[in-house]
């Protein structure tokens, strides 16, 4: 991946095009991809990166008259690869927790990112207490997993009723590059014990 990074010109544009194949686990690896190649470049050119992320903030926009369906997803992995922009553009991303049709992706994209470094998301638990009553099981899924990582017990109860929930949805798994299926009410079992356990980890 990285030989074909440095060889080849804009691989950032390449891979962005990549994002709008008709099938979608392509699509995500691709964004993945994105991640890896941002945190090569980082090291010799961050400035790059932070260009990357500006165009796609930009694309989110209205003014922009395109939409990149997956910035945000994009977005959350170029950080959580270049971990010292995360204060940067925490704020940005957050922005859009409430943005059609970003919503999913950016639940999604803070959760990753949050892993990487909570302190910028600490502010916005409120956003995502009330993302657990969303009607798309996704969002209500990773809202609840994003609480966990943050070790917000006064939420407890709030996740607990949530335990029964059966709706499912297919993240994309990073650890084995496909999707996996879970339920809202097994992402907030994981939350739940991640808030429970002394070192963050379950």
């Amino acid at each position: 991946m990285f030989e074909w990074s440095n060889s080849t010109r804009n691989p950032f544009r390449v891979l962005m095009s990549v994002t709008y194949d008709s099938d979608e686990l392509v699509r995500w690896r691709a964004i993945e991809a994105t991640g890896w190649v941002a945190g090569e470049s980082s090291s010799s050119d961050l400035d790059s990166v932070r260009e990357m992320l500006r165009r796609l903030l930009w694309q989110m926009s209205d003014e922009s008259g395109g939409l990149a369906w997956h910035a945000s997803e994009l977005i959350g992995e170029i950080l959580v690869n270049v971990p010292v922009l995360i204060p940067e553009y925490a704020g940005l991303l957050l922005s859009f927790l409430r943005e059609e049709p970003f919503e999913r992706g950016t639940h999604f994209a803070v959760y990753r990112v949050v892993q990487v470094n909570p302190k910028p998301f600490n502010d916005r638990v409120a956003d995502l207490v009330n993302s657990l009553t969303d009607p798309d099981p996704a969002i209500r899924a990773f809202s609840a997993l994003t609480l966990g990582v943050l070790k917000k017990s006064d939420y407890r109860h709030i996740l607990q009723s949530l335990l029964e929930d059966d709706s499912q949805l297919q993240p994309y798994d990073f650890d084995s590059g496909d999707f996996v299926t879970m339920t809202v009410g097994e992402a907030a079992r994981i939350a739940i014990d991640l808030i429970d356990s002394k070192d963050g980890t379950v």
